[in-house]
């Protein structure tokens, strides 16, 4: 990329170190919530498996403890949706975070590419507005072949949460 002054490298160096940290934080936190959960449901499941451990000791006919089983499937199944949904949700905001922070360092990187680009436009010798155009041609193509991969990503996004959301049949008897 074409720089006029040192000042400009080193501000584009120091926002790229400063989004770098930034990722690498919330990330953590991410990692963090999913901890969390994760941790939750281990206690639950840990509790839940004394319970039956108790029940099992109990001196309760094997019939008895078939029943309670069975009786369990379906509160069993509740948390384990409930589970998939909370980290679905710790997925898709630390998606949504991440692709905002790369779009914001897209336009900016856009508009310097712009900005250097017409710098470059300005300066260069007479007879080189072939390359030029060359030049402005390849960087308008990877901006939209970006916008086709950001729009693709965006309606893949969407049709996962669409089938996050639909609703389970359940098979009542």
């Amino acid at each position: 990329m074409y720089f006029s002054t040192p000042d400009q490298f080193i501000s584009m160096q120091s926002a790229n170190v400063a989004v770098a940290f930034s990722l690498a934080q919330q990330t953590f936190q991410y990692f963090e919530e999913l901890a969390r959960l994760n941790l939750q449901a281990a206690r639950a499941t840990l509790a839940e498996s004394e319970q039956a451990w108790q029940l099992a000791v109990s001196g309760k006919t094997p019939m008895e403890l078939f029943v309670y089983q069975a009786g369990n499937a379906k509160p069993v199944a509740e948390k384990v949706l409930s589970y998939n949904s909370h980290l679905f949700g710790i997925a898709n905001s630390a998606q949504a975070e991440f692709l905002k922070l790369f779009e914001d360092r897209f336009a900016q990187s856009n508009a310097k590419m712009q900005t250097a680009m017409d710098d470059f436009s300005r300066n260069a010798p007479a007879g080189s507005e072939v390359a030029v155009t060359v030049f402005k041609s390849a960087v308008s193509s990877a901006g939209v072949a970006y916008e086709a991969m950001r729009k693709a990503a965006a309606q893949a996004i969407a049709v996962a949460q669409a089938g996050q959301a639909a609703p389970v049949p359940t098979r009542d008897k």
